[in-house]
C-alpha cells in the first residue's frame, strides 16, 4: 500500500500556517511553508519606531523564526511524495527532524535580553515556543511509537499554542515575527484599522474562538496515512468538540447586532456557521456509525462552503474585520485573493 496525507480540510480556517507546515500541510490548497522574507510592510511599519536597540533585538528574534524553516520545508517535500510504505513515511519524519524544529529559534529567544518595550512580548513568544518544544518531542516520541493517532493530536496542540501566542503579542512585536499573511492576519489590528463598534465586536469575537479553531484544524485537519480504525479513533475524540465549537460561536454571533450596511455580510457568515455545524454534526455521526468513508466525504464539504462564504463578503470594512479567518495563503480557494 502507498502512503500520502490524505485530503480533508484543506481551505477552512487556513491562517494556522506553523503546526501544518510543520508537521506536513502540503496539500495544493493548504497553508505552505512560510518563505523566507518577512513582509517589508511589517518591517517598515514596526522598525521605524523603534530605536536601535529594539531594532537589533526585533531582528534576533526574527533570526529565531527563520531558524526552522529548512526543516519545515523537509517536511514539505516528504509530504509531496508517496512512499511504499507506512514505516518508509515514519522513518522519513524522523530522519527530517520530527521534535527538532523549535530547538534552535528556543534556543536564541533564552539567549536574548529585550528592551523592556518587549519585555512581555519576549515572555509570551519564549513560553510558547519552549511549550512548542515539549509537545514536539512527544510528537517525535509518537512517531518513533508508530502512534499516529497522537501525533494528529499533538499538531493540533501545536496549532493552539502558536495562535493564542501571537494573539497576546503587541502588534510591533506580532508584525516583526509574521512570516506568512496568514500570520500577520492574526496581529491585534492598531485602533484606526477597525473604525466600528461592530467591527470591534465581529474581530474580537473570532480572536475568542480562533484558539480553538487552529487546535480544531490541527486535529482534524490534518491526516497522516490513518489506518480506518485510527481514523476513527480522531473522530471520537475531537469532531463532537469541534461540533460544539461552531455551534458556540454561531450561538454568539447572533449576539452581535450589525449596522444595515454589514447586515448581509453577518448573515453569510451566520449561514456559513450554520452549515459548518450541520457538517460537522453528521461527521460525528457517521463516525460514531464506522462509516468513515461518509465522515472524510462529508467533512470535505466543509472546504467548499468555507470558499463560498469568503467570496460572498461584499463590504470592505467587514471583510476587514474577519480578514484574521479568511485571509488564507496565496492557494487557498484556487488562490482567489481575500
Amino acid at each position: 500500500m502507498r502512503f500520502r496525507k490524505a485530503v480533508w480540510m484543506p481551505g477552512i480556517f487556513v491562517v494556522f500556517v506553523l503546526a501544518l507546515a510543520a508537521c506536513g500541510g502540503s496539500d495544493a490548497t493548504a497553508t505552505p511553508v512560510p518563505t523566507a522574507s518577512v513582509s517589508s510592510t511589517a518591517n517598515a511599519t514596526s522598525q521605524d519606531s523603534a530605536s536601535t536597540a529594539d531594532s537589533d533585538y526585533l531582528r534576533e528574534v526574527l533570526r529565531a523564526e527563520r531558524s526552522s524553516l529548512p526543516i519545515f520545508q523537509n517536511f514539505r517535500t516528504i509530504f509531496g511524495q508517496t512512499y511504499p510504505l507506512r514505516e518508509a513515511l515514519i522513518d522519513a519524519l524522523l530522519t527530517a527532524g520530527v521534535g527538532t524544529p523549535f530547538i534552535e529559534k528556543t534556543a536564541i529567544l533564552e539567549a536574548l535580553d529585550p528592551p523592556e518595550e518587549f519585555l512581555e512580548d519576549h515572555q509570551i513568544w519564549l513560553a510558547a515556543s519552549r511549550e512548542q518544544l515539549r509537545i514536539d518531542t512527544e510528537a517525535a516520541k509518537a512517531i518513533e511509537d508508530g502512534d499516529l493517532v497522537r501525533f494528529s493530536v499533538l499538531n493540533g496542540q501545536l496549532n493552539g499554542i502558536d495562535v493564542t501566542a501571537r494573539i497576546s503579542l503587541s502588534p510591533v512585536f506580532c508584525r516583526n515575527i509574521g512570516l506568512a499573511p496568514q500570520q500577520l492576519s492574526i496581529c491585534t489590528p492598531d485602533d484606526s484599522a477597525l473604525s466600528g463598534e461592530y467591527e470591534v465586536a465581529i474581530n474580537d469575537l473570532i480572536r475568542k474562538f480562533i484558539p480553538a479553531f487552529a487546535v480544531s484544524q490541527g486535529n482534524i485537519g490534518f491526516r497522516l496515512s490513518l489506518t480506518p480504525e485510527e481514523l476513527n479513533q480522531v473522530l471520537s475524540e475531537t469532531a463532537d468538540g469541534t461540533r460544539k465549537l461552531f455551534q458556540e460561536f454561531a450561538a454568539e454571533l447572533e449576539t452581535i447586532s450589525p449596522p444595515d450596511e454589514l447586515a448581509s455580510d453577518h448573515d453569510r457568515l451566520g449561514t456559513f456557521f450554520g452549515r459548518a455545524v450541520q457538517i460537522a454534526t453528521e461527521v460525528y455521526r457517521l463516525g460514531q456509525d464506522n462509516d468513515l468513508e461518509g465522515a472524510s466525504g462529508e467533512l470535505q464539504k466543509l472546504d467548499p462552503a468555507f470558499c463560498d462564504a469568503r467570496a460572498s463578503f461584499e463590504v470592505q470594512k467587514f471583510k476587514d474585520a474577519v480578514a484574521i479567518m479568511f485571509v488564507g495563503n496565496e492557494s487557498a480557494c484556487g488562490g482567489t485573493p481575500f
